[in-house]
């Protein structure tokens, strides 16, 4: 049996390695934590963009840590310029760009919502894993270039 992978194959991994990264980003912007979580392998680890010398490990763990953000902060992640490497069947590479803004709206404040800023602007850099027949992160390391203040 042959280890390499067809073009639709490629290209249905890469898919769907970046909707885990979609997914997670969308996640955070609802406020749900667990499902972010859910986003890692069981073994997984990250790094915030905010604070990329702190690695976190383990689903359970990412999650207990993720709850810990204020539950009135907003959110919004733009992720772009998704590059996907696929090493193979069950593994991947790859690199987004990050512009988030967030606000702590006054409360009974109504959208839209004013923000102070600043813009951040980062990266991530992403491995990626077949676990139980999804695709995970197996490791998120985020790190912040540039802040914007309008």
């Amino acid at each position: 049996m042959s280890t390499s992978l067809s073009t639709a194959e490629r290209i249905e991994i890469e898919r769907a390695c970046e909707r885990v990264v979609l997914d997670y980003c969308r996640a955070l912007d609802l406020g749900d934590m667990s499902a972010a979580a859910d986003c890692f392998a069981e073994h997984g680890s990250m790094a915030r963009p905010m604070t990329p010398d702190v690695v976190i490990q383990g689903r359970e763990t990412i999650r207990a840590s993720l709850l810990t953000r204020p539950k009135a902060l907003l959110t919004k992640h733009l992720t772009t310029n998704i590059q996907i490497d696929v090493q193979d069947r069950d593994n991947a590479s790859g690199l987004s760009y990050l512009t988030m803004i967030s606000t702590t709206p006054a409360e009974g404040a109504t959208p839209p919502y004013v923000s102070a800023g600043p813009l951040w602007f980062g990266e991530c850099a992403d491995t990626f894993v077949r676990e139980n027949g999804a695709w995970k992160l197996k490791d998120r390391r985020g790190s912040i270039q540039m802040k914007y203040f309008g």
